[in-house]
């Protein structure tokens, strides 16, 4: 039987009660749109944007305005960056 952990969250987040904080790991805009989008309804939402494998640096820093760009587009007001 196939797990529809869709549904599952949803009922976890039915039982949430107050709005909570939550620290999310990003490793780059693209990746976290749709869980950002999501889960913004939800909770106030810290942005942990760390991905060391990122190369050249220029690379990591124009990947970092992208994530930032994105969390002020959803109204995400909190990104940090880890180094």
């Amino acid at each position: 039987m196939k797990v529809n952990y869709q549904l599952m969250l949803d009922k976890q987040l039915e039982n949430l009660g107050s709005r909570k904080k939550l620290l999310l790991h990003s490793c780059c805009a693209p990746c976290s749109t749709y869980v950002l989008e999501y889960l913004r309804e939800y909770f106030d939402i810290t942005v942990l944007y760390y991905n060391p494998n990122i190369y050249p640096p220029e690379e990591f820093y124009m990947r970092e305005a992208e994530q930032k760009r994105l969390c002020e587009k959803l109204g995400i007001a909190e990104v940090s960056v880890g180094y």
